[in-house]
């Protein structure tokens, strides 16, 4: 039997109040405190039901101001970069706990780094590297192409099994016996075009977030250069807050 936290719970049902309109788009929700007293929680549990919310998409945090409702029908959203997500351990652990999270294997297959990719990978022309290409699904929903480009030096070897049933990102951890540290983005607009939007199952033309990361372990060597072509009708990207 499948057990369910107490977080879990309140989170259901603050969502449901969502979709049942007692929230309406763009209204403030209960502040923690007053969510706490409602059901008789710790404010720590209703943290925990809140960052669901978030990275689900129903809501969204404005630092002084409280809790706003982002959307109140149930169609899936999902907010990527979320600095109380896990995004920089991968896909995977991003979403790990909220949703199923399954890959479909498109291409592995290694290259020779022209003068660009070894650039990125700072790696010298002609090293070797796996190119990986992934659909990657929620809940069985295709939301994403993933390539992924990662040296034979840092990883020299990648078995089919992780990148179809396991988290990339872990299996590269246990491997280098090192920690993942930081990555960097770029965030771009664009358009499905056939070949992607077929990937996906849907029709050329969408709009698409493209983002394009260097990814590092804690030793500054860099493991992965890759582009991901997200479906821009589902995820959001949260920017982190920036104070003076």
């Amino acid at each position: 039997m499948q057990i369910r936290h107490k977080y879990w719970e309140i989170k259901e049902k603050i969502k449901q109040d969502i979709l049942d309109q007692k929230y309406q788009k763009g209204e403030n929700i209960p502040s923690e405190r007053e969510l706490a007293s409602l059901y008789q929680v710790t404010r720590v549990t209703v943290q925990k039901a809140m960052a669901n919310l978030v990275q689900e998409g129903y809501i969204e945090r404005i630092h002084g101001k409280g809790m706003f409702v982002l959307k109140n029908t149930a169609s899936n959203i999902y907010i990527l970069n979320n600095e109380k997500s896990d995004s920089i351990l991968g896909f995977s652990r991003e979403f790990q706990g909220r949703v199923k999270v399954s890959s479909r294997l498109i291409t592995l297959t290694t290259l020779q780094a022209d003068e660009t990719l070894a650039r990125h990978l700072e790696i010298k022309p002609g090293d070797e590297v796996y190119f990986i290409r992934r659909v990657r699904l929620l809940d069985g929903q295709p939301v994403l192409v993933e390539d992924s480009n990662i040296p034979l030096q840092v990883i020299p070897d990648i078995p089919r099994q992780v990148l179809e049933q396991g988290s990339l990102y872990e299996y590269i951890e246990a491997c280098t016996g090192r920690k993942i540290k930081d990555a960097d983005s770029l965030i771009e607009a664009a358009l499905f075009d056939d070949e992607m939007a077929s990937l996906l199952a849907i029709a050329p033309g969408q709009a698409m977030l493209k983002i394009t990361e260097v990814t590092r372990l804690d030793d500054k060597r860099v493991f992965n250069y890759s582009t991901s072509y997200n479906r821009a009708d589902i995820f959001r990207v949260k920017n982190m807050r920036i104070e003076r």
